[in-house]
């Protein structure tokens, strides 16, 4: 069963020293499907990926983003392991890397909370550490 929640997914970049932190909270939908929770939500113009649906997919150890619309993506993170993804956006295509050193996964039938620290890289320029944090209630 389908229920509305508020999903806030807050994000830190640590980019050439300088660290930028964005927060959205948006709107969307959060259900159970076999062994994985799974959250539906569009993308604002504040996002910059207006046009665009998440559906974010909870594993007990892994999180998957992907994306859909004017942005396209499928993100995988998994703890020790390093995964190669195309980013597609109205403005061009980015291969990039993630690989990922923490994932915390609390999940349940009444919503979620989720920390990833990773880093990102496009191919041919400097690394980016984040740290996202994810909650659904």
């Amino acid at each position: 069963m389908e229920n509305k929640r508020l999903i806030s997914v807050k994000t830190k970049q640590l980019i050439d020293g300088q660290e930028e932190t964005i927060e959205l909270i948006s709107e969307g939908i959060y259900y159970k499907d076999n062994d994985s929770y799974v959250a539906e939500y569009d993308e604002s113009e504040i996002s910059g990926m207006e046009g665009t649906r998440t559906t974010l997919i909870i594993g007990q150890d892994s999180l998957n983003i992907i994306r859909r619309g004017t942005t396209t993506s499928e993100l995988k993170f998994k703890k020790g392991e390093k995964h190669t993804a195309f980013y597609s956006t109205p403005y061009g295509a980015l291969e990039i890397t993630i690989s990922t050193n923490k994932v915390d996964i609390q999940a349940d039938d009444r919503g979620a909370k989720v920390e990833l620290d990773y880093k990102m890289q496009a191919t041919g320029l400097d690394p980016i550490i984040n740290h996202l944090e994810l909650k659904i209630r």
